[in-house]
């Protein structure tokens, strides 16, 4: 819990859904993404692969959820970490690797892991990794970094162009956290009135378990203008999911 501003929303975490007090949903960051560009359909692709390689599907996809497992596996030991200066024995093989990505930020006042920050206005949500303050003012500057554990260094790697009105933007891993880091950002400087002043992507590789850190530009008009632009698209989507519940 934090007093940085009123905690109205939470994270459901296991469906991964964000409500507020009054049971009302909120859009987290990837529906809120796939306004922008066309879904990512895993088995269609695996299976488009497999047919020119020869390879198997079934031996892509479990490659792919092994990707994700290990992700998800480094995000919660650094949560855990951070919070609670612990490393479970199950993580005892990247316990240095977890405590060499958490010093590079003993250099802020405060740290905070895996807040939930939402906008009432057009339902949205979601979950930062790490947001610092560079001072304890109540209106210091504040940066976001989101922790990234590809195997595959293909941050830049074109798959296309994002969907009108972000057709001039590349549909690549580094346009999708770019976005995803000034979501936050904006949610949270709507929140507090806080300036930001520096986005990163943290990018770990859990092979060789190492990390650098990637510059992002505060993409702040683009996130207010597909925010305004989409507004009836999130309503209507979220409200829709409720009444289908019904």
């Amino acid at each position: 819990m934090h007093s940085l501003y009123p905690n109205k929303v939470r994270l459901q975490e296991d469906v991964h859904k964000y409500f507020d007090e009054s049971g009302v949903q909120y859009m987290g960051f990837s529906s809120f993404f796939g306004f922008m560009c066309k879904k990512f359909d895993a088995n269609a692709v695996a299976g488009h692969i497999a047919r020119n390689t020869g390879s198997s599907k079934q031996d892509l996809l479990d490659n792919w959820n092994s990707r994700t497992d290990n992700g998800t596996r480094i995000d919660a030991a650094l949560t855990l970490y951070a919070q609670t200066g612990q490393v479970l024995t199950a993580d005892a093989d990247i316990a240095d690797l977890i405590k060499s990505v958490l010093l590079e930020y003993k250099e802020y006042n405060t740290c905070y892991e895996q807040l939930v920050v939402y906008n009432e206005n057009y339902r949205t949500a979601g979950s930062l990794d790490k947001l610092f303050l560079y001072t304890n003012r109540k209106d210091s500057a504040f940066g976001l970094s989101d922790f990234k554990a590809f195997e595959k260094q293909d941050l830049f790697e074109h798959r296309g162009w994002l969907n009108t009105p972000f057709d001039y933007l590349p549909n690549n891993k580094y346009t999708k956290i770019s976005f995803q880091l000034s979501f936050y950002a904006h949610h949270f400087e709507e929140l507090t009135g806080r300036k930001c002043k520096r986005l990163f992507i943290h990018l770990i590789d859990p092979i060789n378990k190492t990390h650098h850190k990637v510059p992002v530009m505060y993409m702040k008009r683009e996130v207010m203008f597909a925010l305004e632009h989409f507004k009836e698209e999130i309503i209507n989507e979220l409200d829709g999911k409720i009444q289908e519940a019904f």
